[in-house]
Parts: structure tokens; C-alpha cells; sequence
């Protein structure tokens, strides 16, 4: 299992790592702590990521998109999800999806859970309802995921179903509920 060192992780950081990696019991500030930190993170404006298959032949920005285009990761996800599979309703802006985030991760009720994501990476997952922001597409609950080791969020996306399926996919390990 992936132990970084934890000298250049912020508070926030260290209290994210240690509750997934030792199941250590987080006081309701620790977590206070982290929900500030993650809602401010976004995803990262420094990265590209490919449009890639689904978003090619796409209009966006002045030109149509290719497959291996390389966009920021908020708009890959924005594209993705609000406008391609309209998961999100029709007229939801860029900046109203990353509203649509960090409203996930700020809700009181919002349920919050810790994994080891395909035996390589630790996130922070955030899952509250779709409500206003459900599209014609769009699933009963909102996922917003936070990596540990980029310290950015990874992506934001609708489901339908149980709200703690998406923790028992195979791609998880050592999931420990933070907050349900």
C-alpha cells in the first residue's frame, strides 16, 4: 500500500492520510479542516488531460475537439458530464458545475468516505443528492473526489442507486467512512 512521506502535506493533508491509512477517529474540527481545504482545492489548473474518445468532434471554445486535444481537467469534466451526458441540467455554465462541487463538499449532510483507489492513489470521496443540479441524465446523488497525492480533485459526477455503492467498487480498498 502507497505510505508517502507526509513532510509536505499541509494539516489538512496529514489528517486526510492518516484517517485513510490508520482509520484514525477525526474530531468534527479535523473534518471542519479538511471540508475548508478540499473546497478550495479544484481541479488542477496546471494539468492536462486528453478530451479523449467521447469528447472528440465536440465544439468547444472556438474549434472542434480531437480525442488527443489536451484541455484542464475542470473542462474535460465539464464537457464529460454537464454537456455530453447531461448529467447536469442543459444550461449549467462551467463556473455552475464547480459551484455544483463545492456545494457536495461544503453540505453538512454530504457523506464522506476515505479509499485506497486502485491499489495506488488515497482519496477523499464526497457524495450528497443531485437536487436542483440533477439533469435530464443526471443520477440521484452527486461523487466529488479528492487525490491525496495531487492534492486537487480528480473528478464530479451523477449516480443513481445506493449512495455507498460507489465505495464498494472494485477499484476501492480500505474504505472507512468519515462522515454517514
Amino acid at each position: 500500500m502507497n505510505t508517502f512521506p507526509t513532510d509536505n502535506f499541509s494539516d489538512a493533508e496529514r489528517l486526510i492520510f492518516e484517517a485513510a491509512a490508520t482509520a484514525r477517529r477525526l474530531t468534527r474540527e479535523d473534518l471542519q479542516q479538511i471540508i475548508e481545504y478540499v473546497t478550495k482545492a479544484g481541479f488542477d489548473p496546471d494539468a492536462g488531460e486528453k478530451a479523449g474518445g467521447r469528447l472528440a468532434g465536440m465544439y468547444w471554445q472556438g474549434h472542434t475537439l480531437r480525442g488527443g486535444d489536451r484541455l484542464p481537467p475542470a473542462e474535460v469534466h465539464y464537457l464529460r458530464h454537464v454537456v455530453r451526458n447531461r448529467e447536469w441540467p442543459d444550461d449549467t455554465t462551467l463556473e455552475e458545475y464547480i459551484q455544483s462541487i463545492q456545494e457536495v463538499i461544503l453540505n453538512p449532510d454530504a457523506y464522506i468516505f476515505t479509499s485506497y483507489y486502485e491499489d495506488r492513489e488515497w482519496q477523499l470521496g464526497f457524495i450528497a443528492p443531485s437536487g436542483s443540479w440533477r439533469g435530464d441524465a443526471g443520477g440521484d446523488w452527486i461523487l466529488v473526489e479528492y487525490r491525496l497525492s495531487t492534492g486537487h480533485w480528480v473528478t464530479a459526477y451523477q449516480f443513481s442507486g445506493e449512495y455507498d455503492r460507489v465505495a464498494r467498487v472494485s477499484k476501492r480498498s480500505n474504505v472507512v467512512w468519515l462522515r454517514r
